[in-house]
């Protein structure tokens, strides 16, 4: 039984040896390059709040931002950040070295 479970536990993990082996992670999470401010001047339903706001933002493959899902704000405070983060701009995660869709947390404070 143990041979089984080391044969299986290394067929897994020799996939990943080469990534590995070349001192490069097997995963690397996203990385925000640019946030334009959130517009919450003069005459802005959000000017002169306060707050945070947490999102979910799913960074495509591009570096683009893909879904955005909030997790915590106040609901005129979560429209300004979306709104800026639909303009964001990411370095996108990636698998053994291929870009994939992955989740950024992005956190604001007004």
């Amino acid at each position: 039984m143990r041979q089984l479970c080391a044969v299986l536990v290394l067929s897994l993990v020799a996939p990943m040896a080469p990534m590995c082996a070349q001192g490069k992670p097997p995963v690397i999470p996203p990385r925000l390059i640019s946030l334009p401010s959130p517009d919450c001047g003069s005459g802005k339903p959000c000017h002169g709040s306060h707050g945070h706001v947490r999102l979910v933002v799913d960074v495509l493959e591009t570096g683009k931002a893909g879904d955005i899902r909030a997790e915590l704000g106040n609901a005129v405070l979560i429209d300004a950040a979306t709104a800026a983060a639909q303009q964001a701009e990411f370095v996108p995660g990636s698998y053994l070295g291929k870009p994939v869709m992955m989740n950024y947390v992005l956190t604001l404070h007004f």
